[in-house]
């Protein structure tokens, strides 16, 4: 199986050793990272940063303890945050975040309080992670304007980073302290009345419509994108629907396609009556917003058939109408059935997966049938796609007579997806189908199928161990081959496993001296971080990737690129104002590098630009990466951010999903 180091070995980068760094630092610092990249505690290295006079690795080590979430150094956490080093407390703020140290909110709070700015922004960001254990000191930081005037509240006389910090904390509490953010949608800097409007629009939250409609006008470009996003007829209501509905169609004229992609996705939530409205978004001259806006014609032309072929005729973009395909489709309208039967008989697998896709919005249509059609699709990737229209609560003995054969596909996804079917309705005899759909799945360099088969050996063995054959539990007990930690975790619960459940997983383990090159590389205060050039059709995407920040991500995204991974692929998802994602040989999402990542958190933000590591839960990441329009402060200390983009935003804004990237150069 080809594994990540040996990707790395066949471009590692030749290495000038600092001069001002000595090889029992770079050692500890080696053995920190290697801790954290396979999350096995090393208490003593630990303790030896934690209290090290260099600041940048008591930094390094304190933020370890939160990527690692080891319990035992909270409390070490708690005392750093009045670290002479600012750098050295921050990290420990967010760490304290990552870690969701209830204990540690009092510390956080006198943070927010008396901390430097860049202290305070990330004890604000922790208590928001912690969440409702915080609520009240965030509360009460905040003020509500009438049990606390906001202007001689704690987070009043502070710059507005914190401010603004505090206030975007508040989006993870359910129910958001309305009171205590609306004020601040007032506040002379931009950057706070944008966080009081992010908390306020992304929540759609009906008690602050008012508010927003008084700043629909504001002159801060982000400021009106979270406008937009709010004035929803669900939050509207009907008392304020009418002035929403307004100030919708004036931010559809709005000068930035960003906050007209918002103001068209509101919009369509107030259904035929904005029809006339909707059909001129359509016509919109940035891609992203009519593809935004074809996202929420369902409800607005319903079963108007001559709205349908307006829009249908207007735009041949494919994008678009592939929206239109299957909003008609869910609205019952069969005005587009003549154009699904061209599609369907096109030589491009991207049409025919628009036709099933359509097809399953049909709530009319027997998606048993429909499965089973598109299953035996030439392209695997509509297969594995008809596959996924099967819904968890239909008909076992139906799901089967589609999902049995694709067990055995040449495809690591469909026998995947197959496998996954059979898991929802687990039974005895499935066990020896999970067994050897394993132990088929053991050479595959895409981890889906192995992982799909060990969760339905669990699944079976948890509804019916009773009823297992000898044979069957014997399989069970020999069961063996490659598998990473996280899969090998999914058979702890199966007694004839357990073993190899709990056994050292094999393959291939980084050298020390892996780290090591690591930290003589990127690890260096002041060291030269990598450049990246992303080469699209439409233009070039300059990136500063975060070497020091997230090396192992890094270093995987580079060795991809000057090997060549990238080239020729496809943006395979574009969310207009939200990401740009790339980075799947197959082009349909599912596909990946044949290794994973552990994520590499830290205080790097979600801002427009950002460069992240696409995961579909943890240790996950691969060769996906995304890009974002806009900020989304909701995806920090989730996902790695390891880099940023630095020219091209206009590129990035034009791409739409299905766009060529040609290739990836490092720099």
């Amino acid at each position: 199986m080809l594994g990540l180091a040996v990707l790395i070995a066949s471009c590692v980068p030749r290495i000038n050793p600092e001069a001002d760094r000595a090889p029992a630092d770079i050692s500890l610092d080696a053995r920190l990272l290697q801790m954290v990249d396979r999350r096995l505690v090393d208490t003593t290295v630990l303790d030896l940063l934690l209290h090290d006079a260099s600041a940048p690795r008591r930094a390094r080590a304190a933020l370890a303890v939160g990527q690692v979430k080891i319990k035992a150094r909270y409390p070490v956490l708690r005392q750093l945050l009045v670290d002479p080093d600012t750098a050295v407390a921050a990290n420990a703020a967010f760490a304290l975040g990552l870690a969701h140290d209830t204990l540690g909110v009092a510390a956080l709070a006198r943070a927010v309080a008396g901390a430097p700015d860049v202290v305070a922004r990330e004890a604000a960001w922790a208590l928001g992670e912690i969440g409702e254990p915080a609520r009240a000191v965030i509360a009460l930081a905040l003020g509500d304007g009438v049990g606390q005037a906001i202007t001689t509240s704690p987070v009043a006389q502070r710059g507005p980073v914190v401010r603004a910090a505090l206030l975007l904390s508040t989006v993870k509490l359910r129910p958001v302290p309305l009171g205590g953010v609306l004020p601040w949608l007032a506040d002379p800097a931009p950057e706070v009345a944008r966080a009081a409007a992010y908390v306020v629009g992304r929540q759609r939250l009906p008690g602050g419509v008012r508010a927003l409609l008084a700043v629909r006008k504001h002159p801060d470009e982000e400021l009106r994108q979270h406008v937009a996003r709010g004035l929803s007829r669900q939050a509207a209501g009907d008392s304020l629907g009418q002035a929403a509905r307004d100030a919708l169609v004036g931010l559809l004229r709005d000068e930035s396609a960003r906050v007209r992609v918002n103001a068209a996705r509101s919009l369509g939530s107030y259904g035929p009556n904005v029809r006339a409205e909707i059909e001129r978004a359509l016509g919109d001259v940035d891609a992203n917003v009519r593809i935004a806006t074809a996202e929420v014609v369902q409800a607005v032309f319903a079963q108007d058939t001559s709205a349908w072929r307006r829009a249908w005729t207007r735009d041949t973009t494919f994008r678009v109408r592939e929206q239109l395909m299957s909003a008609a489709r869910g609205a019952g309208v069969a005005i587009l059935e003549a154009e699904e039967a061209t599609w369907a008989a096109r030589p491009e697998w991207s049409f025919r997966a628009a036709v099933l896709s359509a097809r399953a919005a049909d709530a009319r249509v027997d998606h048993i049938a429909l499965a089973r059609a598109f299953s035996r699709d030439r392209d695997a990737r509509v297969r594995a796609s008809a596959l996924g229209v099967i819904a968890a609560d239909v008909n076992d003995s139906a799901a089967r007579v589609v999902a049995e054969p694709a067990v055995n596909d040449g495809d690591v996804q469909v026998r995947a997806a197959a496998l996954t079917i059979l898991a929802r309705r687990a039974r005895a005899d499935d066990a020896d189908r999970g067994v050897a759909g394993f132990e088929r799945a053991v050479s595959d360099t895409d981890g889906d199928a192995r992982a799909a088969a060990l969760k339905l050996i669990a699944a079976a063995w948890q509804r019916d161990s009773a009823r297992m054959e000898a044979r069957t539990i014997g399989r069970l007990a020999t069961i063996a081959g490659p598998a990473t930690a996280s899969e090998r975790r999914l058979l702890q619960g199966v007694t004839p496993a357990k073993a190899w459940a709990s056994s050292e997983p094999r393959g291939v383990s980084r050298a020390i001296g892996d780290y090591e090159r690591l930290v003589r590389q990127w690890g260096a205060l002041g060291a030269k971080q990598p450049i990246a050039v992303i080469h699209t059709e439409r233009g070039d995407i300059t990136v500063e990737l975060f070497g020091a920040d997230a090396p192992l991500v890094v270093e995987a995204f580079i060795t991809l690129a000057k090997n060549g991974f990238y080239r020729e692929s496809v943006f395979h998802r574009v969310v207009p104002n939200f990401v740009v994602q790339d980075g799947d040989p197959r082009g349909d999402g599912s596909g990946g590098p044949g290794f994973s990542l552990r994520e590499s958190y830290s205080r790097r933000r979600h801002e427009r630009g950002a460069l992240g590591l696409a995961t579909s839960g943890p240790d996950t990441g691969g060769s996906q990466y995304y890009l974002c329009h806009s900020t989304q402060p909701h995806l920090d200390g989730g996902y790695t951010v390891f880099g940023r983009v630095t020219a091209g935003f206009d590129v990035l804004d034009r791409v739409i999903q299905g766009d060529r990237m040609t290739w990836i150069e490092i720099r």
